[in-house]
């Protein structure tokens, strides 16, 4: 989520088809804040689930101290399989159908985010890429 202190997300426009016609229709949406569902969580880990139909994806926060250890004692040997604790910060359960369309969102970002970064005159490293040394698996 992006921080947003105006007590409301614009999130673009939604896609539907309808069957009949095959035609997509672009519909306007906003989401509205209730409560505190606009603060912004914190996540550097994350976790996806099938179970009843559903994708449970869990959105967690592992501290980097904690990380950084866990895989130097893997890469020396001093423990095969190094157990870390983090913090489940948000669970989100999604029908299938919204869990492709959230597929389909997040390649259109990356896709977006790759051109702008490869008219740039100077060379860059990838931001999608991930670093070896924090690779959890």
């Amino acid at each position: 989520m992006s921080q947003n202190l105006s007590n409301h997300l614009d999130a673009g426009s939604v896609a539907t088809q309808n069957h009949a016609d095959a035609q997509a229709v672009h519909i306007g949406l906003r989401l509205r804040a209730v409560d505190q569902s606009d603060r912004s969580i914190v996540s550097n880990i994350t976790g996806v689930h099938l179970g009843s139909g559903f994708a449970f994806i869990d959105f967690g926060f592992i501290e980097q101290s904690a990380l950084t250890e866990a895989t130097r004692a893997a890469r020396s040997g001093e423990q095969k399989n190094p157990t870390i604790d983090g913090r489940l910060e948000c669970r989100i359960a999604m029908g299938l159908g919204d869990l492709a369309q959230l597929a389909r969102q997040i390649d259109q970002l990356i896709a977006a985010t790759r051109k702008v970064h490869s008219t740039e005159p100077t060379p860059s490293p990838d931001p999608l890429a991930l670093d070896p040394a924090a690779v959890i698996q």
